[in-house]
């Protein structure tokens, strides 16, 4: 057993084969999240012995292959755009590569630490550089974990992450030490080792525990702070959605919907991100139709919808009352790169061709609406709507929350997508949003996922078949939910874990630059 052990583990390229594909199975939809625990081993396994630059390459492709297999629903918007996405995401694999090198000479009691800081370091970076993308970092396949993930109200998802990859980084080491012959590892830094995992995970689970006790020993946030809304999930088609004779069906579709839920005597009902046909007043069928519905009802309605200022487009999110009609809008504020707007259009004026679409304009308020149940409990509380893939970026659900949200909303139409992983992957952010701050979340997409969260990260109703289906049907869901107060650790200081990880590597790099600078002078 010992030598077909050994026989199999020395082919890099069938290892760094192994671990992308153990990392896309720990993510939605097989959702085999237990795998992650153990999906770098094959890699780092692969990369002893090689050099920087064979690091940097093998590493390269395992990101090539992970990202393919994550983000392949990107062809369905652009083929060039995924392509170029995928080689670009790939190079922060090929990082952690070249510095897994490099930190290899580093004591095993050092590297336990150090590594994980690294994937932190490069989770980080990609999540903020050329307007960001933190989707699949290694924390997110987690989320049905909540005995585990509570930390990230302290530690955002990159504490999840941090303990993934030091788990992974034992797993290696204890496998060499077991069953290979030649091993830098002492059996004493290996049980210390085991000692500081176990140490770390167990404080994690252990708080977590704890404050889902927390959950369970009170009933509401807020005393008195309640609403009841409704979602509308209207599962119109893309492609339906850009022809103007659907557009007065597409209305009366999603009316109906609302009519639905009015019997129900919710406070406010929420249609999903471009729900409305064509841009607001567009046609004036449409825009009839539309006033006559919103005079008719008393319940106020947050309309996802594209508005039109001058030369100027917004992807919008707009409350309509018979008070008040329309009321206040949000404007989008992080755009879509080659969705919403085309990265580098001016100094690369051939990168238009990639998606031909005119660059929409990016909004700059952080609106806080207030809720609708504030005159009948004479308290005021409010609430702030994220648009499309705006509830997985950390530190802009922090700026609505530091405004006064109490509550969170996001809208969103992955129907772009096609029926794929992405609305599951979608969600796996929100639900570290909820955590992270401390806030409900109502989510109504198009096509799905719309859903409720609860501050812990626990989805309590969505808009489900009998089968269990989420995505690609038409429904409604409605339930009562209880505003939030207070700030997290997270909320008050960010990513500031992040930051002392980016923080260890650079000392090391500025003690290797030292060091290397000494050696030159004494030769």
């Amino acid at each position: 057993m010992k030598k077909f052990l050994q026989r199999i583990f020395i082919y890099p390229l069938w290892l760094y084969g192994l671990s992308a594909i153990l990392l896309s199975l720990s993510f939605p939809k097989t959702n085999f999240s237990f795998l992650v625990w153990i999906a770098l081993v094959p890699l780092m396994l692969a990369l002893d012995g090689k050099s920087r630059g064979g690091s940097f390459r093998l590493a390269y492709f395992c990101g090539i292959l992970f990202f393919g297999l994550m983000l392949y629903w990107f062809i369905f918007v652009t083929v060039l755009g995924a392509g170029l996405l995928v080689i670009y995401f790939a190079l922060y694999f090929g990082f952690f590569g070249a510095g897994y090198f490099w930190l290899s000479r580093k004591k095993f009691l050092l590297r336990i630490f150090l590594i994980p800081a690294l994937w932190v370091t490069l989770e980080y970076l990609r999540a903020h550089l050329l307007s960001g993308f933190g989707w699949v970092s290694l924390g997110y396949s987690q989320y049905q974990n909540l005995g585990l993930i509570q930390i990230a109200d302290i530690t955002g998802v990159y504490g999840v992450s941090f303990l993934i990859v030091m788990a992974n980084v034992f797993f290696k080491e204890a496998f060499v030490f077991f069953f290979r012959r030649a091993s830098a590892v002492t059996k004493k830094e290996l049980v210390i080792a085991f000692v500081l995992m176990v140490v770390l995970t167990g404080l994690s689970m252990g708080y977590s525990f704890f404050k889902l006790c927390e959950y369970v020993s009170r009933d509401e946030y807020i005393p008195g702070a309640n609403i009841k809304i409704g979602v509308v999930q209207g599962n119109v088609p893309h492609e339906r959605r850009w022809h103007p004779k659907a557009w007065p069906f597409i209305l009366r579709d999603y009316v109906a919907l609302s009519e639905k839920l009015m019997q129900e005597k919710v406070d406010l009902i929420i249609w999903p991100e471009s729900a409305y046909p064509g841009y607001a007043g567009e046609d004036p069928q449409v825009t009839k139709e539309f006033k006559t519905f919103l005079l008719k009802t008393k319940t106020p309605h947050m309309i996802g919808m594209i508005t039109k200022d001058g030369d100027n487009y917004f992807n919008s999110a707009v409350l309509f009352s018979s008070a008040q009609m329309p009321g206040i809008a949000y404007h989008k504020i992080h755009l879509v790169p080659f969705g919403e707007f085309i990265p580098l259009r001016r100094p690369f004026p051939f990168l238009a061709a990639v998606v031909p679409i005119d660059d929409f304009t990016r909004g700059k308020e952080y609106v806080v609406f207030e809720s609708p149940s504030n005159q009948a409990s004479g308290q005021r509380f409010f609430y702030s709507v994220l648009i499309c893939f705006e509830d997985t970026v950390p530190e802009l659900v922090r700026g609505f929350v530091k405004n006064g949200a109490n509550l969170l909303v996001n809208i969103s139409n992955d129907a772009w997508f096609e029926d794929t992983k992405e609305p599951f992957l979608h969600l796996q952010s929100a639900v570290f949003r909820c955590i992270e701050n401390r806030r409900f979340l109502v989510r109504c997409g198009n096509v799905g996922i719309s859903c409720f969260v609860d501050t812990f990260g626990r989805m309590q109703k969505a808009v489900i078949n009998s089968s269990g289906k989420m995505t690609y049907l038409e429904g409604v869901a409605s339930q009562e939910i209880s505003f939030a107060s207070g700030e997290t650790l997270y909320t008050k200081f960010g990513d500031f874990f992040a930051y002392f990880c980016i923080s260890g590597i650079l000392v090391v790099i500025i003690g290797r630059t030292i060091n290397y600078r000494k050696k030159r002078r004494s030769l």
